[in-house]
């Protein structure tokens, strides 16, 4: 089983150190973008990475020349370009594990009226990489593929830590304390009670936003980083009596999914 480390240390060959360091920085001034912000200066990059300012204005210089920034002279900052959009489409488009869990996550999303989602982890949040809004109140649901939420606070992101190697748990749970840091000592007890859940039962219910149940189960398959299933739904129901009615169709569409991808592998 292979697994999607979050903030994983990476070795480096001493030749390539220098080399890669930049990369790395590079990318993660990538990831400082997020939605709703229409530019970033070279200051409000490095304040969001921790990178010096030099360093930023060094790099941002050379995302522009390479097509994944543009400058935005009138605003003063920066903004990706639709090469990154190009990106994202050329990797959903090549996921086997989206191509084939996508008609199984239509049809139980339409016989049950509910969301569903697919997601992986990316440093302390999670990608959606397909949300189906088959439940009531479909309308009102804002997620949309791309989108990140927090792995601390979702039923996506508790899931996915379950599946973690003791060291690689550690590690993420300190990048998840830096975050949160201010509610950390009950949020921590939160997370550890939903992982055990998850191991035992095969899932976890969060409702972390008013109004809004979401269960989640992970898909963990050979060679590929860990995917999450989730399903979710505006109700004034309980979190214990939506996770009643809503997880035994989880388990069989990850089931389902699972096997389907085993009949490939053969």
């Amino acid at each position: 089983m292979t697994l999607l480390s979050v903030g994983a240390v990476v070795t480096f060959a001493p030749s390539q150190a220098s080399d890669n360091r930049s990369l790395a920085r590079g990318l993660e001034i990538l990831r400082a973008f997020k939605p709703g912000l229409s530019a970033l200066t070279n200051s409000e990059i490095a304040e969001r990475t921790g990178l010096p300012r030099s360093t930023v204005s060094r790099l941002t210089g050379t995302l522009v020349r390479a097509g994944f920034l543009l400058h935005d002279a009138k605003l003063g900052g920066y903004r990706l370009s639709a090469t990154v959009v190009g990106m994202s489409h050329v990797m959903l488009s090549g996921s086997l594990i989206l191509k084939e869990a996508l008609p199984l996550m239509q049809t139980v999303g339409r016989q049950m009226r509910v969301n569903v989602g697919l997601a992986v982890a990316d440093h302390d949040d999670m990608i959606y990489l397909e949300n189906l809004p088959f439940g009531p109140k479909a309308s009102l649901r804002k997620v949309v593929v791309g989108q990140r939420v927090p792995v601390a606070l979702t039923a996506l992101g508790r899931a996915y830590l379950s599946t973690l190697d003791q060291k690689t748990l550690s590690h993420t749970l300190a990048i998840l304390k830096r975050r949160h840091r201010r509610d950390w000592d009950k949020l921590y007890l939160q997370i550890i009670s939903d992982m055990q859940t998850t191991q035992e039962q095969g899932y976890c219910a969060v409702a972390w936003q008013p109004g809004v149940v979401s269960i989640a189960a992970p898909l963990e398959i050979v060679n590929e980083p860990v995917h999450l299933l989730n399903m979710s739904l505006y109700t004034d129901d309980s979190l214990t009596r939506v996770a009643q009615v809503l997880s035994p169709a989880l388990v069989r569409l990850r089931d389902a999914i699972l096997l389907r991808l085993a009949k490939l592998a053969v």
